[in-house]
């Protein structure tokens, strides 16, 4: 009856989890072999053997515990997921502890100083099952989270191993051997690995818990602690038993020592090896390996003390990879990542291990270097600037050539500097050179610190001189007809005049405007101020169709309100619509998205000319240009002054000229017109308006109107009623 009930429950054993549809295979097939093994150990009374003191059923026995050891081995090394020594070491050194503490506590008492090697086999068994025990409970830790299958599996394997201990014990001390009601129980043990083996919760013995799911890092060390220490301790108290009970603890106990050793070792190791790569995370770029921008500034801080003992200079090179947006843009953001650690690496291979490279940021690297003078400093950037004459493979069947702008910031041997300003200094002579031009290098000098100082200084006052509305406008006239004598227009231009800095040129405060987001009420200021004064010369001069010019920037188009701010502008001041024309240049055509495509047609729709400014130096396509209701192009002033110093340039200015008459639009005109021969070449080529300092200089409306014998009252602060003008009389 035993050995019928329990051939059923190992056939469940072997057939319940390939129908659960465990994975993976190769694992399970091991605990197949295992429990066949078991079923062969079965038939002790049919088929008995012997080996020496081995039996038929030892054999099979000891076959299929070490067929489960290794099932047990391998599903543990496929739930930690990646290979750890110290699971090893920690399995070895509980799995010694248990042996040791099961050979002290119940072996030796067996042994009763006999060395008949029968018994031995008998008191191996109790071992193995701790082994056994051990290896479950360890797989049990890495689930970390409770698998019921694991349970029947742990409580089987106890249950097993009271029954060895027992059994053992009675067929040591019995002349007939082993008992058959204690055999009995054995059957029990096949009931719960059939009940772990049935459960549909045994696929997930195979599981890997995720990352945050459970950590059994503490509970791995108190085990170990538990496991190890104790079972010494108790084989130093019970008294030994005979020379094999000798030979076998000092085994056991010099194994249990060298793993704990081992353990101990790899971990300090490991901890090491945590430390240090925790610090190189800390002070280095993830993606390209160099210096993070925190650890350049302790490291050049250190270096600049170092290179003014020494009497050298120290040189920081700022680099900026030019258009690398449109690289993210155009190929997607993997190919930038490719470029910047191509970079990363053609740095330290090709300047060597003394300078310093860090990544300050996004596309953006920094190069310090000990250097005797600013002329080797420069020789140095014009080395790194070759390194990027090679094209860099940003994909696989793709290459991309780059150009750096470089700013070169020089710390002399004497110079109080911090490492700070150094490089904010390098970063100013970098934008200045992106400012100049691609693939360019700036050095930072006095003329440029002052400059910058001056930067700062306006962008510090911005706002405040737009809140007192210290801003004023001048205005260029636009000329026309037979000898151009005739005002058309006037284009708005933006003046600040500042208590503290002087005259500010727009040229310097317009970027700024636009860098620190006051560029829509700056535009707003403008154009509401340049449709009020257009209003009143129009009453005072008596022209009711001359126009304004007002340019636009691309944030005041990007503006969702942007066509309501032109409305009430107009409307405050009493004007048509078709007395304002709205200046863009070629180049916002291209960079912006159809918004501004939306908000121009929208503008012109309600009867707003649309004016194309500084025509032929940008990238816009006649086929984006004709997509535009355009009423008039202005064709820049470069390829006006060119006229009288370029034999080529009339004949190429005249092409321009009739490109865009071919376009539809006639209303062209030619800026920066300042000699007569100009204004002649103009004339001969039909271009019908003309525009520059030939015809006088931008000036305010209260210049216009003294110039008329006509005195203007407060026109900033006096609001003009609509269809109406005050606040002027003559002198």
């Amino acid at each position: 009856m035993f050995t019928s009930v329990a051939a059923m429950f190992i056939v469940v054993i072997i057939v319940a989890p390939l129908r659960r549809g465990v994975r993976p295979l190769r694992i399970w097939l091991v605990q197949t072999l295992g429990s066949v093994f078991l079923l062969l150990s079965l038939f002790a009374t049919a088929l008995n053997p012997s080996l020496g003191p081995l039996r038929y059923s030892d054999i099979t026995y000891f076959s299929g515990y070490a067929c489960l050891i290794v099932w047990l081995a391998l599903l543990s090394r496929r739930v930690g997921g990646r290979a750890d020594p110290t699971t090893f070491l920690d399995t070895a050194a509980v799995c010694s502890g248990a042996a040791l503490a099961i050979w002290t506590v119940a072996v030796t008492p067996m042994l009763g100083g006999t060395q008949l090697p029968a018994t031995l086999v008998w008191a191996v068994y109790p071992t193995v099952d701790a082994l056994l025990l051990a290896l479950a409970g360890h797989l049990a830790y890495r689930l970390g989270n409770p698998v019921p299958a694991m349970t029947w599996i742990i409580g089987s394997l106890v249950l097993l191993l009271l029954v060895d201990l027992v059994n053992s014990l009675v067929a040591i001390s019995s002349a007939t051997g082993e008992h058959a009601v204690v055999t009995g129980w054995y059957m029990f043990f096949f009931f719960g690995l059939a009940a772990a083996a049935s459960h549909p919760s045994v696929p997930r013995l195979a599981h890997r818990p995720a990352p945050g799911e459970r950590s059994t890092t503490g509970q791995r060390r108190t085990a170990l602690i538990v496991l190890t220490i104790s079972p010494v301790l108790v084989s130093t108290l019970v008294p030994v038993g005979g020379w094999i009970d000798t030979v076998v603890r000092v085994t056991l106990v010099t194994l249990l020592l060298g793993l704990l050793f081992l353990r101990l070792s790899v971990t300090m190791l490991a901890l090491s090896k945590a430390e240090s790569d925790s610090h190189y995370r800390a002070t280095h770029d993830q993606l390209t390996g160099l210096l993070n921008r925190a650890e350049m500034f302790n490291e050049l801080e250190q270096r600049l003390v170092n290179n003014a003992a020494a009497g050298r200079s120290t040189a920081v090179l700022f680099l900026d990879c030019d258009d690398f947006k449109y690289i993210n843009d155009t190929w997607g953001h993997g190919a930038g990542d490719t470029l910047l650690r191509d970079i990363a690496s053609r740095l330290p291979r090709r300047l060597g291990p003394e300078p310093l490279l860090a990544r300050q940021g996004g596309d953006e690297f920094v190069v310090v270097c000990a250097v005797d003078g600013l002329a080797e400093a420069v020789a140095l950037a014009r080395l790194v600037r070759s390194f990027f004459d090679e094209p860099v493979r940003i994909m696989t069947n793709r290459t991309h050539t780059v150009t750096p702008s470089i700013g070169i910031a020089l710390a002399e041997p004497g110079e109080t500097v911090t490492a700070e300003a150094l490089v904010g200094r390098a970063d100013v002579a970098m934008y200045e050179a992106k400012t100049a031009g691609r693939g360019r290098y700036v050095v930072f000098d006095d003329d440029l610190a002052r400059r910058s100082r001056m930067k700062s200084a306006v962008a510090d006052r911005i706002g405040e001189a737009l809140r007192q509305e210290a801003f004023s406008l001048v205005l260029q006239p636009i000329m026309a007809g037979a000898d151009y004598a005739t005002i058309i227009g006037w284009e708005a231009l933006a003046r600040w005049h500042d208590p503290d800095l002087g005259e500010v040129s727009p040229a310097e405060f317009i970027p700024l405007a636009e860098q620190h987001g006051f560029i829509n009420e700056l535009g707003e200021f403008v154009l509401r101020q340049a449709c009020r004064e257009l209003a009143l010369l129009r009453e005072l001069f008596r022209l009711s169709d001359v126009s304004m010019f007002v340019n636009v920037s691309p944030a005041q188009l990007l503006q969702p309100d942007f066509v309501d701010v032109v409305r009430r502008a107009l409307e405050s001041a009493g004007l048509p619509p078709d007395a304002l024309w709205l200046e863009v240049t070629e180049t916002l055509l291209v960079d912006k998205g159809p918004e501004v495509t939306t908000t121009l047609v929208t503008l012109r729709e309600a009867g707003v000319h649309l004016c194309i400014d500084d025509f032929g130096t940008g990238y816009a396509s006649l086929s984006r240009i004709m997509q535009l209701p355009v009423d008039c192009v202005k064709i820049d002033s470069f390829l006006v002054a060119r006229v009288g110093e370029d034999t080529t340039a009339q004949r190429q200015l005249g092409a321009v000229i009739d490109l865009v008459r071919s376009l539809g639009i006639e209303h062209v005109v030619a800026e920066g017109v300042e000699t007569s021969a100009q204004e002649a070449a103009v004339r001969q080529l039909g271009c019908p308006m003309i525009q520059g300092f030939l015809y006088g200089r931008p000036k305010t409306a209260q210049a216009m109107l003294a110039a008329r014998g006509m005195v203007l009252d407060d026109l900033e602060d006096d609001p003009l009623p609509t269809g109406g003008v005050s606040g002027a009389r003559r002198a």
